[in-house]
C-alpha cells in the first residue's frame, strides 16, 4: 500500500504558499469570491501552469479523486462553471 503523504503548501512545486486566509476579493467583473486555500491556491496554479488532473495529483502526491475535489471547492468559491473560467478569475482577483 502506497503511502499518502499530507498536503504541504510550502512543499509544493509553484513555491510557498501562505495557508493563512485572505479577505475576500472581487475581479473587474464585480464577483465577489470567498479566500482560497492554501490547497486551492495551489491547484489553481497548476492548472494555470496547464495541468491535467493527473499531473496535478502526480506533483502534490495524492489521488485524482482529491484533485477532482480541490477543483469542485475553489470553482465553487470563485463562482465559475469551468478551469479556463478559474484560472482568468483567479488572475483579474490577483489570486494567482
Amino acid at each position: 500500500m502506497k503511502s499518502r503523504v499530507p498536503f504541504k503548501p510550502a512543499a509544493t512545486a509553484s513555491g510557498v504558499v501562505s495557508a493563512a486566509p485572505r479577505p475576500a476579493s472581487g475581479d473587474r467583473d464585480g464577483a465577489v469570491h470567498l479566500p482560497l486555500t492554501g490547497q486551492q491556491t495551489v491547484v489553481l496554479r497548476l492548472i494555470a501552469d496547464g495541468n491535467d488532473n493527473a499531473g496535478i495529483a502526480r506533483q502534490l502526491r495524492c489521488s485524482e479523486h482529491t484533485v477532482k475535489n480541490v477543483i469542485y471547492e475553489l470553482m465553487a468559491r470563485l463562482q465559475v462553471r469551468n478551469r479556463s473560467h478559474a484560472v482568468a478569475s483567479g488572475i483579474r482577483a490577483g489570486l494567482i
